[in-house]
Parts: C-alpha cells; sequence; structure tokens
C-alpha cells in the first residue's frame, strides 16, 4: 500500500474547508488553483457580458429641465386635487350644517335628539367595548 500524501488527506477530511489547527486555508493546492482561475475567468466573463450590454442598450438620463417639468406637472396636479379635496368638504360641512339649522328652526325636538345621541351613543359604545375587551382578560 501506498503512503497518502498528508495534504491531499488534510483536504479530504475537511473538504477543501480551512485547517482547524494553524487556521490557515488551502491556498497552495491544486484544488484551490483551479477555483480561483475559474472565478476569475467568470468574473472576467461577467464584465465582458456587462460591457456588451452597456453598448447594445446606453443608458439615457434626461435632461434638467425634463425632470423641471415634471416637477411643475405633479405639483400643479397635486394642487388642483388639493383644491378638489376642499371643495368636496366645504359643500359637505355647508350642507350638514344647513340641514342641521333646518332641523333646528323646523322641529327643536328632533334637533335635540340628534345632539344627544351623537354625544352619548359614543361613549356608550366605547363603554360597551372596554367592557368586552375586559370580560376577555
Amino acid at each position: 500500500m501506498e503512503p497518502e500524501d498528508p495534504k491531499k488527506s488534510e483536504v479530504s477530511k475537511n473538504d477543501g474547508s480551512k485547517n482547524l489547527d494553524d487556521g490557515q486555508s488551502y491556498k497552495g493546492s491544486d484544488v484551490y488553483r483551479g477555483l480561483e482561475g475559474t472565478d476569475e475567468m467568470m468574473a472576467q466573463q461577467l464584465q465582458e457580458g456587462l460591457q456588451r450590454l452597456d453598448e447594445l442598450f446606453p443608458a439615457f438620463t434626461p435632461s434638467p429641465s425634463w425632470f423641471d417639468q415634471q416637477i411643475v406637472e405633479t405639483q400643479s396636479k397635486q394642487r388642483s386635487k388639493l383644491r378638489r379635496d376642499l371643495l368636496i368638504l366645504w359643500i359637505t360641512a355647508l350642507l350638514l350644517l344647513s340641514l342641521l339649522y333646518a332641523m333646528m328652526n323646523a322641529q327643536p325636538v328632533v334637533f335635540i335628539t340628534f345632539q344627544v345621541l351623537a354625544v352619548v351613543a359614543p361613549l356608550v359604545w366605547l363603554l360597551a367595548r372596554k367592557q368586552e375587551e375586559h370580560h376577555y382578560e
């Protein structure tokens, strides 16, 4: 029987990983050199592929005026949306207040009932919810 090479036996024991005794990797072994060459070749192929992509599809950066135009358009859209939302809010509030005023003048008892319910109903709902949460604990 032939004696085994100590480096090969250590590589096979550690599956090509670092030698735990001295903390050094197997940079001198043939396996590592082959992998290192493959990594360099893959990196070079990747660089060449990326360069070809850059040549085929050149990057286009718009002019600063295009960015300024986009900002102005976005701001005008936001302004018009804000105006529309505020108009809807004001119309809704005006309609609600006018209905409440009409109800107050036409039927004060119904108006007072709605006002009391508007205060009492949320309080009752909160108390019921609090008791329900306390019940589950």
